[in-house]
């Protein structure tokens, strides 16, 4: 009776099991080398799952943003019959998996397959999971309402239309109030941009390194929920009348600086050189700087919106950084500009204030919003 039973269990497992079983999986990884998604991979996802499925996995790393690294991924997706559309990318036995929810899933279903069969699965087809490419035009999205919400804060919204004022009473008519306006904007729209490049290059070199990642990770999330905290209280303070005890706002010091480089500005032009220039010369190039000027004293009270959004830019791995700060600083002075042609249409700047005021309250509920909506993307991110 034993002799049947051992000849049947022989039987099934000859069958049942490849004639040559692996001992070992190889992989290929192609990532941004020292990046939070690649260490993640290497020191957490790999391991946890070599211990889940129980197959020793042999691994080449390869550095997807070098030029050799690059071309040997696209060389490897053509002979799996697929092109390159996100990294990270896996190349394990068949098949390859693009995207780090691909990544994730595919090495589980792969190895587990490993570990029963010994043997790597089928071709798949052009098996590829987008989650990733969903993940990165979902970026545009925040970062959008972002710039926007930051527009109509109390700080760059008072601020236009106590320039627009000193304007106004300078005289000069319509064309004369929309020039100097949009060169005011124009100077605020450059500077922003120049510190967004500037803290965007700071913030990715620093999430280079995997101590100063965690903790640029991490700190940026409860600054942020703290900042969510503050904008509530801050719209309490509105709600009961006491609009001036509001946290979030600039320093009387500041704004009385603000308020003395705007009111450097004469508007007077000399009547001895020619229009184009002295347009130029005594409106464009001065309201530009004044900008300028202006956006960099603004920024402890408007980078608090714009600090976390950045953050949120560096750990969302969007490739189009430059395009995601243009979209910003194109959404923060959309209100602006609307602002301008109220003004320049006519409308009363009394009639704007009270607009203003009278929905102050659900604007820092909105930056709450945004506020608590940065802290969970940045706390969740990978």
């Amino acid at each position: 009776m034993k002799f049947w039973f051992v000849a049947v269990l022989m039987f099934y497992s000859a069958f049942s099991m490849p004639l040559f079983s692996l001992t070992a999986a190889d992989i290929e990884y192609y990532g941004e080398i020292g990046c939070s998604h690649c260490d993640t991979f290497r020191q957490r996802l790999l391991p946890r799952i070599e211990a889940e499925t129980g197959v020793d996995v042999r691994a080449e790393y390869y550095d997807i943003l070098s030029e050799e690294g690059f071309i040997h991924c696209k060389e490897r997706l053509t002979q799996m019959g697929q092109h390159f559309d996100i990294f990270p990318v896996l190349i394990i036995g068949n098949n390859a998996y693009q995207g780090n929810n691909a990544v994730e899933s595919g090495l589980l279903r792969e190895l587990s397959f490993f570990a029963k069969h010994g043997d790597y699965l089928k071709r798949q087809g052009k098996f590829r999971i987008h989650r990733e490419s969903y993940g990165q035009q979902f970026t545009w999205l925040p970062v959008f309402f972002a710039g926007l919400v930051d527009g109509v804060n109390p700080c760059a919204f008072t601020t236009m239309l106590f320039f627009l004022s000193w304007i106004a009473s300078r005289g000069g008519g319509r064309r004369k109030l929309l020039l100097s306006g949009g060169s005011f904007i124009t100077g605020i729209f450059l500077s922003y941009l120049a510190i967004g490049g500037g803290l965007f290059t700071l913030f990715r070199t620093a999430e280079g390194l995997v101590i100063l990642r965690e903790a640029f990770r991490y700190g940026f999330s409860i600054l942020a929920f703290l900042l969510a905290f503050l904008s509530c209280l801050d719209a309490v303070m509105v709600r009961r009348g006491t609009r001036s005890r509001m946290i979030l706002q600039l320093p009387r010091p500041i704004k009385l600086l603000i308020h003395a480089h705007v009111r450097k500005y004469d508007g007077k032009e000399p009547s001895s050189t020619p229009a184009c220039f002295s347009l130029l010369l005594h409106i464009v190039l001065p309201l530009v700087v004044t900008g300028m000027i202006v956006s960099l004293l603004e920024l402890a009270c408007t980078g608090q919106v714009y600090f976390p959004t950045i953050a949120f830019m560096v750990q969302s791995k969007n490739k189009a950084a430059l395009l995601l700060l243009l979209l910003y600083n194109a959404a923060f002075i959309v209100p602006l500009v609307l602002l301008l042609l109220l003004v320049v249409a006519g409308v009363s700047h009394q009639l704007i204030v009270r607009w203003f005021n009278r929905n102050l309250f659900w604007g820092k509920l909105g930056l709450a919003l945004l506020f608590f909506v940065l802290a969970l993307l940045l706390f969740l991110a990978p």
